[in-house]
């Protein structure tokens, strides 16, 4: 719609068809009159200031949004306005140009009201998942903890086939807790990914060394080549790790009875370099390679014998692309399938690996180590006490709510504080604070001991002061190693 006015009265002069059409007036409708003659008082007293700002200043007003009624009803207007001047500069006329962007304003409307939607949909699932994986990890914790010990002990043959079948149905609960909620954490774009120069070859070598039993039962050999040793890219090792395992894991799984898999690198385009594996599996029909990497589309392979849930490509996927890399396919039915990863190198001189070793021995193994534990959960606590047991000279202490545990903090001054976040008196985070806001606690370290699966809310934790933080279900080994080392360092001064 264009449309002219007396700069002085602000009467129409002229009028397009357009605005005809949309205001459903004719000529001799608007000549000379205002827009009070056709429009409620406040839209009217809108238009009238703009319309006097526009000759008072004498530049162009932008409108992004106006609202207007009509005989068809309310619409929505973008609307510029200009002057138009004489010889001597003097505004004679006002122009205004304006768009009816109605339908696009509710397009976008309807647009930002679904992703608002989905944001919220978004954050209450993760929300959920967290809830739900703290729930299962706590029961998980003591099953997971205790057949660890169980394994430690004197067993017959048949025992501990039992405590094995306990330990790996267990492992593999935790496997698809952990899944789920990545790929949760990946679609609300919560995934915490840690880039740095990966050496290629460990991470390739330890993978195969972990899939060859699987391979092995199945007749299935795991062929390593042409990786060289001074290859790095830039990944968070961990999920390297994690993505080439479910690969070379689903071409054991998928692959036929005495076929075999090839892993290789080589550089690509644009200084990446792709990781290539390669099985003699039954092949992927092009009409499928779009929905591989979907969550949860196991492309019909739930009515086989194959075990999945459908979830391992389209974490990988993720994980690469969280990297800044890619992933692809390339299959052939009756032939196989090639599944490739593609990261950017690193100058290998920028890697820095540090490769320590625990040189506690059975002296340090000795020393006197008090460990105070806040945690309401007896089954926790139960575990906590069977493996300390194993370390002699440790003394445990225990603390079913957050101010008693503080108050054992302050007497015992222990030399190592297991804290949940989970208690019946207070949370976790002010136990926390509170321990290193009092001088006579806040030199004690604190490991955190919880199922929180959250990479941010453990980044919070150390921030606040934390020494560690541990996942449940606890693995004895990492914890055992925490209490050699802080018994190698001896208790703190009283």
């Amino acid at each position: 719609m264009v449309f002219v006015k007396d700069a002085r009265t602000l009467r129409f002069v002229r009028l397009n068809r357009a605005g005809e059409a949309l205001l459903g007036i004719s000529r001799s409708d608007y000549v000379g009159r205002t827009d009070h003659d056709f429009f409620p008082v406040e839209e009217a007293d809108f238009f009238t200031l703009k319309d006097r700002e526009v000759i008072a200043h004498g530049h162009v007003v932008d409108i992004p949004e106006e609202p207007i009624e009509t005989p068809s009803g309310r619409r929505i207007l973008h609307t510029k306005k200009l002057p138009v001047v004489d010889d001597d500069g003097q505004p004679i006329y006002l122009l205004g140009i304006s768009e009816d962007i109605t339908d696009r304003k509710h397009a976008n409307d309807a647009i930002e009201a679904a992703r608002v939607e989905a944001d919220r949909a978004n954050r209450a699932k993760t929300e959920f998942l967290s809830r739900m994986s703290h729930e299962l990890r706590t029961p998980l914790n003591a099953i997971l903890g205790f057949s660890q010990l169980l394994e430690m002990d004197e067993l017959n043959a048949d025992q501990r086939e039992n405590v094995a079948y306990i330990s790996q149905a267990g492992r593999h609960l935790l496997e698809l807790i952990n899944e789920v909620l990545d790929i949760s954490r990946i679609e609300s774009g919560q995934i915490s990914i840690s880039r740095e120069p990966v050496a290629v070859d460990e991470v390739v070598h330890e993978v195969a060394t972990l899939v060859r039993p699987l391979a092995d039962a199945r007749g299935v050999t795991v062929e390593v080549v042409a990786i060289e040793p001074g290859a790095f890219v830039l990944a968070d090792r961990q999920r390297l790790n994690q993505v080439l395992l479910n690969l070379l894991s689903n071409a054991v799984k998928y692959n036929r009875e005495g076929g075999s898999i090839r892993v290789e690198t080589r550089p690509a385009d644009d200084g990446m370099l792709r990781i290539t594996v390669t099985d003699t599996g039954l092949g992927i029909p092009p009409e499928y390679h779009g929905r591989l990497f979907r969550p949860f589309d196991r492309l019909g392979a739930d009515r086989s014998s194959v075990e999945g849930t459908g979830m391992g490509l389209a974490l990988s996927k993720g994980l690469v692309e969280a990297m800044a890399g890619s992933i692809g396919v390339e299959s052939t039915v009756g032939v196989g399938s090639s599944f490739w990863v593609e990261l950017a190198m690193a100058e290998s001189q920028l890697a820095r690996y540090e490769r320590t070793t625990d040189a506690a021995g059975a002296a340090v193994r000795e020393a006197s180590l008090v460990i105070l534990q806040i945690d309401d959960n007896v089954s926790n606590v139960r575990l906590v006490e069977r493996i300390v047991a194993r370390r002699p000279g440790t003394e445990l202490l225990s603390a079913g709510r957050g101010q008693l545990g503080l108050e054992l903090a302050r007497h015992h001054r222990p030399g190592l504080i297991l804290l949940d976040l989970h208690l019946p008196d207070m949370a976790g985070d002010e136990v926390l604070g509170q321990l290193r806001a009092d001088p006579a606690t806040c030199d004690l370290p604190v490991v955190v001991l919880s199922a929180d699966a959250e990479r941010g809310r453990r980044d919070q934790l150390i921030a606040g002061g934390a020494f560690g933080y541990l996942d449940k279900p606890l693995d004895v080994g990492d914890f055992l190693a925490i209490v050699d080392r802080l018994a190698a360092r001896g208790m703190p001064p009283r």
